[in-house]
């Protein structure tokens, strides 16, 4: 017999819905038509065959009309809605992705895809051949066998037999008689009246089929007994309907199953038409860029003094104090392409600094500061980046001007790889051909000259065109002014501190060995899950796909228990203290400065949010001894002091004005603690009687609300049953109605327009709404509740960063750090006083609010001395 070929066979009509409900319906081309079920379904296609293409495969969608399961049973799926007209458009188009790929589009009239997929899989089998079916529905996994997998790619599991019993609790072969019994309310399958699916896996699991069940009912509990007795027939009827047939009519043989090699023009041409841009192959750009060196000074003004705007890309090697060091730039202008070693660029200061040149770049902070480091002055330029990232924040993260290219261009451009190499051959870019550098900077440039005025369009659309200029763009300046400043480390301490934590963290190993009577390698969650569950025998607080959980969550309910989980979060702190600070910040010190400049990216939080990267220092910690040694490190120079400055619960207050709850407001207004207000509500007490823990409830449901957490949530962080976690929540809504009433409206609104904004009119795309999953739709509301407020809050630290940074110009003082709701200074000795009072007033009044803006300020030697 010939080698045994796989076929994979799609369930086309589970993706399209997912597709569908994945992507905002805002997508369309530019002559209306919508795209974005196909958009989501071309990029999930993709993504399932970008490693090796399989020898056969088809993509298996539903018919038109009834199928034979309607005719047997008229209320099967009769109360599933049609399907929305804009995806039925889209059809189409999707039957010609599917068809640009190379595979069959399959649909038999009268049959479902379930029916069509289990007649091909027993035939291939039958064949001698391997099954993969891509599919989420649990009604496949009757088809599972030796020679049969299925692959849930939105879980992104590949389910054998055993997987499959882990994650159903019953054999494959048992999957149609779990569905008879227990029935299946997404199909309107009815199942028996009375008996819920944790009964009927114990009698499969007992009794081991439907028959065995219905044999033994003389044994049963007598409610199952008479449910079991009442429902025999629509037991029956439910097996048949659960049941896939594998003896479909389908007119189509293994055969003509076989892909033919793929074919990137045909995808790309599809891709093209359809406008995905970000889809298209590496070798799709039709923009042929003739970049050639421009190695005197008058070729360079030629360019520049071509007609329109001129693109900037800064070619960047690594330099020092977080600076990179200028190789050249591509320029591109009406007048042509080219690119500029720095030797000539120093020779044009006097172009780079006149305001009437109008001009695009992409990330402007690294150009910016490049060519501050040479000294020379930059007039105003717009950033593409941060174009794109407010006309679609969703799209292209962390918009990268390849990604943006991609999506807005449909023009991918040349991998720096292919200039520079990588791993241990790569070069600087100093060291590269110059005429490789050349032709790269060049296409980056021409890619920004085109995006410039289409991005612009967009966001006038919008109308975000104040908001980029008043508020992103100047952002940018600050931003780089803070990146070059660093803030000062005492590298030795932090050194010295790694070595306390090692030594900690190694005790802790060997006392958790000592508490399991055996070594173990604590990284292997096998292994400690033996330890716990087999052998100390904790009980199983909740599985994942692979079997028992052993995440902080469950090791914080099993630390009440016994030591060894509580030893093992210390052991997991300490490590994450290690991995993720000590050594991170230790390697981060710049040689030459002594200090650490981090990266502030404005185009990585979806909610406006800024980000630091390398290192991340918005996330070290501050509350816990450990936390507060790392940050006793970050000091001030000789004759300097570090200035902290944070908000007091600023998210509340903008909960608060936006909500226009009286009780929130009142309790700002008159600087009550809120917390102590909530919990006096919920508990029917007296502020000045409200306990410790009774004060530590409130301010948890005060911050669950803002973060959309349900009762099971709030009962896991407060350590109480979900019962009176959610008698809490509801004491919460009762005490705040207009919170309760704006929550509902702000859902309500997102649901309708796909999108929520924030106070400076920020858009935010949110397709969870409109997912048929549940747990997509209630993420959806969180993110719909938590937008506005934390991207609100966002804005507001925006516009004091803005204001403050005008206030310092001129004093010694500078802003060095953004750590989400604080802002870290350094301040010469001497204009302390003064700068605590410019910080105060630009973070008090940034922007007119219903309630006021506390801000606390303190001032130390140490990052920790001063918070």
């Amino acid at each position: 017999m010939a080698r045994p070929e796989r076929l994979v066979l799609v369930d086309g009509t589970w993706l399209v819905f997912r597709a569908f409900f994945a992507i905002p319906t805002s997508f369309s081309t530019s002559e209306g038509l919508p795209t974005n079920a196909t958009y989501g379904f071309a990029t999930m296609f993709r993504k399932l065959f970008a490693g090796r293409r399989p020898e056969r495969g088809a993509v298996v969608f539903d018919p038109p009309g009834p199928v034979q399961r309607e005719l047997r049973f008229p209320a099967y799926k009769a109360d599933r809605p049609p399907a929305p007209s804009d995806l039925v458009r889209q059809l189409a188009s999707i039957d010609r992705v599917v068809a640009a790929h190379g595979f069959p589009v399959l649909r038999v009239p009268g049959f479902e895809a379930d029916d069509v997929i289990g007649t091909l899989c027993r035939r291939a089998v039958e064949a001698g051949h391997e099954v993969l079916i891509v599919a989420g529905d649990k009604d496949f996994a009757q088809l599972i066998g030796p020679e049969v997998r299925m692959f849930d790619s939105m879980r992104d599991v590949t389910y054998d037999a055993e997987l499959a019993y882990k994650r159903w609790g019953v054999r494959p072969d048992q999957v149609v008689d779990l569905l008879a019994l227990m029935g299946d309310a997404v199909d309107n399958i009815p199942g028996v009246a009375g008996v819920g699916e944790k009964t009927a896996k114990s009698l499969l699991a007992e009794h081991g089929s439907l028959e065995g069940a219905y044999g033994a009912l003389a044994t049963l509990p007598n409610r199952v007994r008479q449910a079991l007795q009442a429902g025999r027939d629509s037991a029956l009827l439910s097996r048949e309907l659960a049941t896939i047939d594998t003896n479909v009519p389908v007119g189509v043989e293994l055969d003509a199953l076989r892909l033919p090699p793929p074919d990137p023009a045909a995808v790309d041409t599809l891709y093209r038409e359809l406008e995905f841009r970000s889809l298209l192959s590496a070798q799709a750009s039709e923009v042929e860029v003739a970049a050639h060196p421009v190695l005197d000074e008058a070729g360079a003004r030629a360019l520049l003094d071509g007609p329109g705007p001129v693109a900037l890309h800064a070619v960047l090697d690594p330099g020092w104090g977080g600076v990179g060091t200028l190789v050249g730039l591509g320029l591109a202008s009406g007048a042509g392409v080219g690119f500029a070693p720095t030797t000539v660029v120093t020779r044009l200061a006097d172009r780079w600094a006149d305001p009437g040149l109008s001009r695009y770049t992409h990330e402007v902070r690294g150009l910016e500061k490049a060519m501050r480091r040479l000294g020379l002055g930059l007039g105003p330029v717009d950033d593409t980046q941060l174009l794109s990232f407010l006309v679609e924040p969703t799209k292209c993260i962390p918009h990268r001007l390849d990604q943006v290219s991609r999506e807005y261009l449909q023009r991918p451009l040349p991998d720096r790889k292919g200039v520079t190499g990588s791993g241990q051959a790569e070069l600087r870019f100093a060291e590269a051909p110059l005429e490789a550098v050349a032709g790269w900077a060049g296409a980056s440039a021409a890619a920004i000259l085109d995006l410039g005025p289409l991005l612009w369009a967009r966001l006038d659309e919008l109308g975000l065109r104040t908001h980029y200029l008043e508020r992103e763009r100047p952002l940018a300046d600050v931003l780089a002014a803070m990146e070059e400043a660093g803030i000062a480390v005492d590298r030795a301490d932090l050194e010295r501190l790694g070595v306390e934590f090692r030594a900690r963290r190694d005790a802790l190993e060997a006392e958790v060995h000592q508490l399991a009577g055996r070594p173990f390698n604590l990284g292997s969650t096998q292994q400690l899950a033996t330890v716990l569950f087999e052998e100390l025998k904790l009980p199983v607080i909740k599985k994942n796909k692979t079997g028992y959980s052993t995440d902080a969550e469950v090791l914080e309910v099993l630390a009440r228990q016994h030591p060894l989980p509580a030893r093992l979060l210390e052991h997991r702190a300490l490590a994450k203290l290690i991995n993720t600070y000590t050594d991170v910040l230790a390697a981060s010190v710049d040689a030459t400065t002594g200090r650490i400049h981090a990266t502030f990216n404005q185009t990585v939080g979806l909610s406006g949010r800024l980000i630091s990267t390398d290192p991340d220092l918005q996330r070290t910690p501050v509350r816990t001894p450990e936390g507060k040694r790392i940050r006793a490190a970050f000091v001030a120079p000789p004759g300097f002091r570090i200035l902290s400055a944070d908000w007091s619960q600023i998210e509340l207050r903008v909960l608060a004005h936006f909500a226009q709850d009286p009780r929130l407001i009142e309790a700002f207004a008159q600087d009550l603690d809120v917390h102590r207000q909530t919990a006096a509500a919920l508990f029917g007490v007296a502020p000045e009687l409200v306990t410790g823990p009774q004060r530590t409830v409130g301010k948890t449901i005060n911050f669950a609300t803002i973060y959309g957490q349900g009762a099971t949530a709030l009962a896991q962080i407060l350590g109480v049953p979900r019962k009176e976690a959610q008698a809490y929540i509801d004491g919460f809504f009762t005490t705040y109605a207009g919170v309760a009433s704006w929550l509902a409206r702000t859902v309500e609104q997102a649901a309708r327009d796909g999108y929520v904004t924030t106070l400076l009119g920020r858009r935010r795309w949110i397709p969870e709404l409109r997912s048929l999953s549940p747990m997509d739709r209630q993420a959806g509301e969180r993110i719909a509740a938590n937008t506005p407020i934390q991207g609100s809050a966002a804005d507001l630290c925006k516009l004091a960063m803005l204001d403050l940074h005008g206030r310092l110009r001129g004093s010694g003082a500078r802003l060095l750090l953004q750590v989400h709701d604080e802002l870290v200074l350094e301040v010469p000795e001497a204009e302390v006083d003064a700068t605590r009072d410019a910080v105060v007033a630009a973070m008090t009044h940034p922007w007119p609010l219903d309630v006021p803006l506390v801000v606390n300020v303190g001032v130390g030697r140490s990052w920790a001395e001063a918070h």
